[in-house]
């Protein structure tokens, strides 16, 4: 994101004092007012009926405002939030409700039919969550206090995070994506999944105006996401890394994991290691039951893992262990998300499939993977080689079996191993975590890890 286009934040008593003056409570009702408008801008109400917009036009619940080719718009809504409509987008708005409090009566209720915006959330959500939400025909998303950019594409929907973090669910999954992260939604039935491409909404040189946003504050003034992960006793992590050359990855367990305000990993100690996050950028995501990220750049530790890492490469995926884990039965898990793979040969753009099927059967219990690693040019798939783990067991290890296809893929055209390390989270093994390191004995390493949850 361009520094100057950057949401500014201040607490909430600035944004009470923003709304105060633009929206003065007496004979207010509209959602909203036009700041800006460009182009040709007009609303549809829900009688199907058309108007043209123009600055300072009111906009009120059931209107879809529609911009076209070329067109922009810029809509402040009455409890200070602010979007930004990007050309050939349509915008409606579902219910709105702000009385000057939050009280759980407000609602902001809306829904991108088409296109994309630039927002920033007001008093709606920041208090009451629920209130707040923005439908997609991918998924439905939840804010935790911020700024963000929201874009659908024929491909799917994309969206990433100025401050804060926002939730995005549909039928398969719920990611959460904190501060600088991405996030990519295929269609209502596929999970979203983090992701390094970004929405394309820029301002186009639109004046921006500087807004003040409310944001949930804990004890110590940081910013409070929920779901999320508490720092503390009793993780277990599974991890792979490269610094700089390939290191298979491992898990641990009894971990102490740190955590900060946006749920992301900064820290790990477990027996004869201590990891952190050091000088290096972090990108995290998790459904507050587990989580994965990954730390790019120099860290600090001592021991084994990340001790520490030179413009190295860190994926973890953490989570409390299952307490009673399944003694009998078979699962299957769908894929919630991954960090973007590392190539050691540079390589870019691999993206993540697949599905784990688990067999609790005490003595005879085994994980089968079933996943693909690949971009345009190549791709590995692991061929469910059944990962024996003892009955009751919370962690899984082993090597599956991995082909290839594509010009870099090595020795893996034939068959090659690829090393695993996992565990079950949540209760009754509601989740699983997994690291891998594939060696496709041609000199290149691919590394990463991805989260599951039971079907």
């Amino acid at each position: 994101m361009n520094p100057k286009n950057r949401f500014k934040l201040t607490r909430q008593a600035m944004l009470l004092a923003t709304i105060s003056a633009a929206f003065p409570v007496v004979g207010y009702c509209s959602a909203g007012r036009v700041d800006f408008a460009v182009g040709n801008v007009e609303s549809v109400t829900s009688t199907g009926s058309r108007h043209p917009l123009s600055k300072g036009a009111e906009i009120n619940t059931g209107e879809t405002i529609s911009t076209a080719a070329g067109a922009r718009a810029q809509v402040r809504f009455a409890d200070g939030g602010f979007v930004s409509l990007q050309p050939n987008t349509q915008f409606r708005v579902d219910e709105f409700n702000y009385k000057n409090k939050t009280d759980g009566e407000e609602k902001g209720f809306f829904s991108l039919l088409k296109g994309g915006f630039r927002a920033i959330t007001g008093a709606i959500g920041h208090v009451n969550k629920q209130t707040y939400r923005v439908k997609t025909p991918a998924a439905t998303l939840g804010i935790r206090g911020t700024g963000y950019n929201m874009a659908l594409r024929d491909d799917g929907l994309f969206v990433n995070v100025g401050e804060g973090a926002i939730s995005l669910s549909n039928n398969a999954g719920l990611l959460v994506v904190t501060a600088g992260g991405a996030a990519f939604v295929a269609n209502a039935n596929t999970a979203p999944v983090p992701t390094n491409e970004q929405p394309n909404t820029p301002p186009a040189g639109l004046p921006e105006p500087t807004f003040s946003v409310a944001d949930d504050r804990n004890s110590s003034g940081g910013l409070a996401i929920m779901p999320g992960l508490a720092s503390g006793i009793g993780y277990t992590i599974a991890y792979a890394y490269t610094a700089p050359g390939p290191i298979s990855g491992t898990n641990l367990t009894a971990v102490t994991a740190t955590f900060n305000d946006s749920s992301q990993l900064i820290q790990y100690s477990g027996i004869q290691e201590i990891g952190a996050v050091g000088t290096a950028t972090a990108f995290s995501a998790t459904d507050g039951i587990i989580g994965w990220g990954r730390w790019v750049g120099n860290t600090a530790g001592n021991a084994i893992g990340p001790n520490p890492l030179t413009n190295g490469v860190f994926d973890y995926v953490v989570g409390i262990p299952t307490a009673v884990m399944p003694t009998s039965a078979t699962a299957n898990y769908s894929l919630m998300g991954y960090t973007s793979p590392t190539a050691t040969d540079g390589s870019t753009n691999y993206k993540v499939a697949g599905n784990l099927a688990v067999s609790f059967a005490g003595t005879g219990s085994t994980v089968g993977v079933n996943m693909s690693v690949g971009n345009s040019t190549n791709t590995y798939a692991f061929n469910n080689t059944s990962t024996p783990f003892g009955a009751g067991s919370l962690t899984f290890a082993g090597s599956i079996n991995t082909t290839g296809t594509g010009p870099a893929t090595g020795n893996c055209t034939g068959l090659c191993s690829t090393s695993i390390s996992g565990f079950f989270a949540g209760t009754n093994a509601s989740r699983a975590g997994l690291s891998y390191s594939i060696n496709n004995f041609g000199g290149i390493t691919i590394q990463g890890v991805a989260a599951f949850a039971r079907n």
